[in-house]
């Protein structure tokens, strides 16, 4: 099992194969990794990506840099297919869904026992509802693996499932050593809670009273004007009157994929009989999927029970599945199963 972690740049290309060029190259890659990894997580001044890194190419936002970055790094190092997945993610990230499936058979054309491209090759088809698509990389997923063949095809059938189900908006009945998660919502730049991230607190609260002796634990570790999500939450359920020892902060994670994984290891290790998951109706589903891949990589069978704070104008809104949430659902799914987006670098 692997954890969301980001390794040093140096590290990563210290422990790469001897590379066949250049040490301008090789000056010329880091550069290229590094800027890529900055825009990715916080964007940047493209007008300056364009005097210093890509002189003379117009660039229109973060990702385009991104992808444009890890292309180059391949270009310049055709045998380091991580930076042909990262330039695959970073096409999906874009919904460039026909690039991507280029990029993935591209990966297929130099490796072809990339269990990891068919893997996406599959996933990709059934955001697009092709099942001969899907079928197809399937098989030739079994071909290379059959047991992990056979674990990835119930992952997506779990998926579905829960995909499928409508919204539900009651405290659920749960029993044992009742835990109840939070989920976070970004905070306003002056570190104060936001409408999405306050209805989830009113409906977690609802559930803590369901529940006096269950735990809470809230999340998310994006910190504004010096406070997480995770500090203001358990501030607002402290001044409701919750007491402090019930509650439990996870404020480590960048994403929602670090957050699950987060707080699966969290849950075993506090050990949860079932879990009250609770987030706004627009993020369940895929907080849900992967929250529940996350539990059974850790081997704990505690049931996810979801609750959602309602931010569509009826429930029946909540139910409809886009397109663009599937894809969603799938990329982190598989983020989350141990396929890193900018392998080595950003799970």
């Amino acid at each position: 099992m692997r954890i969301a972690a980001t390794a040093a740049l140096s590290l990563l290309l210290l422990a790469a194969p001897a590379p066949a060029f250049e040490v301008s190259d090789a000056a010329r890659i880091r550069t290229l990794v590094e800027t890529g990894m900055q825009y990715y997580w916080s964007g940047g001044d493209v007008k300056k990506a364009e005097a210093d890194v890509f002189k003379g190419i117009t660039l229109h936002g973060r990702y385009d840099v991104v992808e444009k970055a890890f292309a180059e790094a391949a270009a310049l190092a055709p045998d380091r297919l991580d930076f042909r997945f990262a330039v695959a993610s970073t096409q999906i990230i874009q919904k460039k869904l026909t690039e991507a499936r280029a990029s993935y058979r591209d990966i297929l054309a130099r490796d072809p026992r990339s269990f990891e491209a068919q893997a996406w090759l599959a996933a990709l088809a059934r955001v697009d509802g092709d099942e001969a698509g899907s079928a197809l990389a399937e098989g030739a997923m079994a071909a290379l693996d059959r047991a992990k063949a056979e674990a990835y095809r119930s992952r997506f059938a779990r998926a579905e499932t829960v995909m499928a189900e409508k919204p539900a908006l009651d405290i659920p009945k749960a029993g044992g050593r009742i835990t109840i998660v939070i989920l976070g919502f970004a905070l306003a730049k002056d570190g104060t809670a936001q409408k999405p991230l306050l209805d989830r607190l009113e409906v977690g609260l609802k559930a803590a009273q369901a529940y006096p002796n269950a735990r809470i634990m809230v999340t998310g570790g994006q910190p504004q004007a010096g406070l997480t999500e995770g500090d203001v939450m358990m501030k607002w359920l402290v001044e409701k009157s919750i007491d402090r020892d019930r509650i439990l902060i996870e404020d480590k994670s960048k994403d929602t994929v670090g957050n699950m994984l987060n707080v699966a290891n969290l849950l075993k290790r506090h050990h949860a009989d079932s879990v009250v998951l609770l987030t706004s109706a627009s993020h369940m589903r895929r907080s849900r999927v992967l929250l529940e891949d996350a539990l059974r990589q850790y081997e704990l069978g505690a049931p996810v029970l979801p609750v959602s704070a309602l931010d569509f104008p009826s429930v029946e809104e909540a139910a409809k599945l886009t397109k663009d949430e599937r894809l969603v659902v799938y990329r982190d799914l598989l983020r989350v199963s141990g396929f890193w987006a900018y392998p080595g670098l950003q799970q």
